[in-house]
């Protein structure tokens, strides 16, 4: 019974850990959207400047800022995309493991149950024997 009990105590600490590294990779996830969110707008930004500049040097840094952007960002999409299956693989995990923790719980305390019923029963065996002793004096 102990040993049922620290098996579920086990499972439910794997099941935490599994959590937390979870929700680290979607924390991660939203820390990139957000960098993605800013070279997007600092793209908008010399894009529009390309529209509304008056001097061709002007011109010319505001294109070698968009190209230079552009990488950084199909870069990031990239990580973002190898986080986003990292992080169902492990919601996959975290969903297996929380199926074996609630079966290794149940069985435990449907265990705990039996073996109060079992105490119950002897304890019950125990008073009807001690009636039908003093019955028959």
């Amino acid at each position: 019974m102990k040993q049922l009990l620290n098996l579920c105590q086990q499972e439910e600490k794997k099941l935490c850990q599994l959590g937390q590294q979870r929700n680290a990779a979607q924390q991660k996830i939203d820390h990139i959207e957000q960098q993605k969110l800013q070279l997007g707008q600092m793209i908008s930004d010399y894009t529009h400047a390309n529209a509304t500049c008056p001097s061709a040097l002007q011109l010319q840094n505001s294109s070698q800022m968009v190209q230079a952007i552009e990488p950084m960002l199909k870069q990031l999409t990239r990580k973002q995309l190898l986080l986003q299956q990292e992080q169902q693989r492990m919601h996959g995990l975290w969903r297996k493991q929380l199926g074996r923790q609630q079966g290794i719980q149940w069985l435990y305390k449907e265990r705990l149950q039996q073996h109060e019923l079992l105490l119950q029963k002897q304890e019950q065996k125990q008073l009807d024997d001690l009636a039908g002793y003093y019955s028959q004096r």
